[in-house]
């Protein structure tokens, strides 16, 4: 199985096709929220284009590949009308027993929260986004998972990142270059 993963788009056509690139052969692209809309505490991204980047999303979800999305706190209404399903708070895929919990973390404040919200389901992962900072480490058997932000990175140095779950290991790697940042094997 391999996935990829990617957070906080905020309607960069530009960083999404950046992503897209590492698609290819994927099984499944888990989205962590903040998809169309900047936010208002935001400044726009580069190739910020909410029209373009909807017509990708739906066009490319019937073709090419699978995409499982998550509402971010800047998602809205309107983005459930426009993307080729209503944008569920939160998720969870099994993979064959390993169970994946995704949702955009504005929930919760601290790690440990997360934590407990992904323990209510019984998540081996637990993926979210909001910080546009990139994290990941296991803590009492869960493995906690920030992509970052492929648009609106926060980290110093400030490089868009995502992230690749494939057969044992978890990496978070630079959009960029493809340089690993993080990895961890399971």
């Amino acid at each position: 199985m391999k996935i990829a993963v990617i957070s906080d788009s905020h309607g960069s056509l530009e960083a999404w096709e950046k992503a897209e690139k590492y698609f290819n052969d994927t099984d499944l692209v888990l989205h962590a929220g903040d998809i169309l809309y900047h936010g208002s505490r935001n400044p726009l991204p580069a190739g910020y284009n909410t029209i373009a980047l909807t017509e990708k999303i739906n066009e490319a979800t019937k073709e090419s590949y699978n995409l499982l999305a998550v509402q971010g706190n800047v998602d809205s209404l309107v983005d459930n009308w426009v993307l080729p399903y209503p944008l569920p708070g939160y998720a969870i895929y099994d993979n064959k027993g390993f169970r994946i919990v995704i949702y955009h973390g504005h929930q919760h404040e601290t790690l440990e929260e997360r934590l407990d919200f992904g323990r209510r389901f019984g998540a081996d992962l637990v993926v979210f986004g909001h910080t546009h900072l990139p994290l990941l480490e296991e803590k009492d058997g869960v493995i906690l998972l920030n992509p970052g932000s492929i648009a609106l990175p926060k980290q110093e140095p400030s490089v868009p990142t995502m992230a690749m779950i494939e057969d044992n290991e978890i990496r978070i790697f630079n959009l960029d270059n493809g340089d690993t940042i993080y990895s961890l094997k399971r």
